[in-house]
């Protein structure tokens, strides 16, 4: 039984298509990768083409032959300078992306390479063999390490990095399953009816999407192998799919491009292109799609809804720093806990030491710190959310629980001491200062900043005063994100002063990469015309 969500009714938005161009690229565009300087364009032929995004439309590329035959990918190797091109000549080559010359070429696969993975220091290839076979080479010495026979050819792979284990495709709609420290397949799932065209990994949850016969996205639990969620995707077939903030973009044989809500499965934007997408990428300001060949792309500032990503907290579970609490031997926290559960830490220990296994136990702080669970995973841990009388599970989430945690004023147990910067008296003695309450735990788990300070005082403390010289106002819009991500301002708010003042604050506070604050600032510029 799938834990299938409800595709909302509301009808999708359309976005615009603010720039085409058909002179980056001379023949039918394949892949499409973009880094943080430069856009690289591959095709049905034998070469792949760099251009540097600040001199886009001035079309200034570089042409690179670096294959006999046609290229099926392009991409960085994790960690490394170097482009990665797989191709049907039978061959994986990285090419310094300065030069464009060829640094390393990987041979032995015996036909076309359509999708290589990284793991450590050695690459894989997936793809359609004689005999049908996936390849491991050692990325230093471009050796083979190990030939893995299988049964059926493979469209590509993803790595789930946590586990070591390697997710292949087939052209069968098959998912194998490779422990990448012994190379043995270890488990085999049906995904879908006919080819798995392109396979994702997003904190331990596999997404994999599917031909003309099941076009659907499917997210896959790595541990259980179970299903989890599944999106509309592309009516002909999904080829490609990235995964950005809290969407899911995709692109297939049709000319439409879709968004979806990675969360809820919703169909939140569509954007109509010169024709199908096989090829697509995007940084902090473009989508880009590869449309015939033409390049096309959708400014992200055009996305003005704010949809919160889940919270996901797995990073701090069993992480003895800033812990104050333990259940079995495992460090965790007691502000999560409680809210989670709606019970005293102390009360949630005992009943759970008393009445479970210690691996019952973990799976539930699993789920408590975020982790997503297929229905049957949950089946296993029902028993224990009977016992700690949790009933609403269809409406529990992390991010509703934190909401309901912003209001709860007597459990904030930390103070930011803000000055009035409206305080025109000269003298510091006569100060004006607020004190703003919040959870010591919102802020040591989501601003680098905090953490550094909480890991760095010489003593306890409950309070801190805020050095950043911006507004009561701003911070205390700040501090209402790190509870809903995202920001809602009042007909009392001044917009452009908290827009200005907040502009820096994901470097300043050191959220996390993938913050969606800069989008909420652009959503409020938008909605009260400050651009």
């Amino acid at each position: 039984m799938n834990n299938q969500n409800i595709i909302n009714k509301n009808k999708p938005k359309q976005l615009k298509v603010q720039n085409k161009n058909s002179d980056l690229h001379t023949s039918y565009i394949r892949c499409v990768f973009v880094d943080e300087e430069n856009l690289y364009l591959s095709s049905f032929d034998n070469s792949f083409s760099k251009t540097p995004l600040n001199d886009i439309n001035k079309r200034k590329s570089k042409k690179y032959q670096s294959h006999t035959k046609s290229l099926f990918e392009i991409r960085k190797r994790k960690g490394e300078d170097l482009l990665i091109t797989c191709s049907s000549d039978e061959k994986i080559i990285a090419t310094d992306p300065q030069s464009g010359k060829k640094v390393k070429e990987f041979v032995g696969f015996g036909g076309k390479v359509y999708q290589t993975v990284d793991y450590q220091n050695r690459i894989y290839g997936f793809g359609e063999s004689k005999p049908k076979v996936i390849v491991c080479w050692n990325f230093e010495t471009t050796k083979i390490i190990k030939t893995i026979q299988i049964q059926d050819s493979t469209m590509g792979g993803t790595l789930v990095e946590e586990s070591g284990k390697i997710f292949a495709g087939t052209k069968s709609g098959m998912v194998l399953v490779i422990d990448a420290e012994s190379n043995k397949i270890i488990k085999e799932f049906k995904a879908h009816d006919g080819s798995i065209m392109d396979m994702r990994n997003r904190d331990g949850i596999v997404y994999t999407s599917g031909g003309t016969k099941d076009p659907k996205i499917k997210s896959w639990d790595s541990t259980s192998y179970q299903q989890l969620k599944t999106y509309e995707g592309n009516e002909k077939g999904t080829v490609v799919f990235r995964i950005k903030w809290n969407y899911i973009i995709s692109g297939g044989n049709t000319s439409t491009l879709k968004i979806f809500d990675l969360e809820t499965t919703e169909l939140l934007y569509t954007a109509e292109l010169m024709s199908q997408c096989w090829g697509l990428d995007l940084n902090e300001k473009y989508i880009y799609a590869g449309s015939s060949s033409h390049l096309q792309w959708i400014k992200i500032e055009n996305i003005l809804e704010t949809y919160s990503p889940s919270n996901n907290f797995l990073e701090l579970l069993k992480n003895p720093k800033f812990s104050d609490f333990q259940i079995f031997d495992f460090p965790v926290h007691k502000f999560l806990i409680s809210l989670r559960c709606s019970k005293e830490a102390s009360e949630i220990k005992t009943i759970l030491q008393n009445n479970f296994t210690k691996e019952e136990t973990f799976k539930f702080l699993e789920w408590v710190y975020g982790k997503q669970f297929s229905f049957s995973s949950m089946m296993e841990i029902q028993k224990i959310f009977d016992k700690l009388e949790i009933h609403d599970l269809k409406t529990k989430t992390i991010q509703s629980d934190l909401i309901k945690a912003y209001s709860d004023e007597d459990s904030k147990d930390f103070s930011i001491i803000v000055k009035d910067q409206d305080d025109e008296d000269e003298d510091e003695d006569d100060d004006e200062f607020e004190e703003i309450k919040v959870h010591k735990f919102i802020l040591f788990s989501k601003c680098g900043l905090f953490q550094d300070f909480f890991e760095n005082i010489q003593q306890e403390t409950n309070k801190v005063q805020d050095y950043s010289e911006k507004s009561i106002e701003s911070i205390e819009h700040f501090i209402k994100y790190l509870y809903f991500n995202d920001l809602n301002l009042t007909a009392d708010d001044d917009p452009q002063l908290i827009c200005e003042e907040l502009e820096d604050a994901v470097e300043y506070y050191q959220l996390d990469k993938d913050s969606n604050l800069p989008n909420c600032l652009k959503k409020i510029k938008h909605q009260f015309n400050l651009i």
